[in-house]
């Protein structure tokens, strides 16, 4: 980019930067009811997407979670169990989500291997979520395969047993390909 255009393109941040803090704070207030509004249909499962994306990671994560939750009648579980965010037909879960970013990767964090749950995995765009399910072996195996390494500074904590990981996934990559064969799903994601 020459210095012309990077001068316009500052100027046109610059310009438009408090409307764009202004649409966060709007989309902030409203997110709360976003989940209802999308679940009585009044906002498409699209929209409700795209307006989440402008939120921040710290807040549009918990709300992806809450929604999937709610849109498919699982129940929260108590951190106190350390299974995970939500149990389905006594099977118990952990969520993970990640979206808008221009690495175009889906990025897990917090894998803990020593809880015994299952896990949904949903990379999350404008237009819908791909879901995949993995179970607690292939995750362990997901882990190897993709070289998840120690997250959050966990690697000062040598004698530490539960030491959480972090992974990567490339989209339109052979793993993303592998995953789309292997993990994903549509419809009822909890039916066998």
């Amino acid at each position: 980019m020459n210095q012309i255009e990077l001068k316009k393109k500052i100027r046109e941040i610059l310009d438009n930067i408090d409307k764009s803090r202004k649409l966060r704070e709007s989309a902030e207030s409203i997110k709360d009811e976003l989940i209802d509004l999308t679940l009585r249909e009044e906002i498409s499962e699209q929209d409700f997407y795209k307006i989440s994306s402008i939120l921040s990671t710290q807040s549009r994560s918990p709300l992806w979670e809450n929604y999937f939750i709610r849109k498919h009648d699982c129940v929260r579980v108590s951190k106190d169990e350390d299974r995970g965010d939500f149990k389905k037909n006594g099977r118990y879960y952990e969520y993970k989500s990640s979206g808008y970013n221009q690495a175009n990767s889906v990025h897990m964090l917090q894998i803990r291997p020593w809880q015994d749950c299952d896990y949904i995995i949903q990379s999350v765009s404008d237009d819908t979520a791909t879901t995949f399910v993995l179970t607690h072996a292939e995750m362990m195996l997901e882990m190897e395969k993709l070289k998840a390494s120690r997250a959050h500074g966990t690697q000062a904590l040598v004698n530490n047993e539960n030491i959480e990981y972090r992974m990567t996934l490339k989209r339109n990559s052979a793993n993303w390909d592998r995953w789309m064969n292997n993990y994903h799903k549509e419809g009822d994601i909890f039916q066998s």
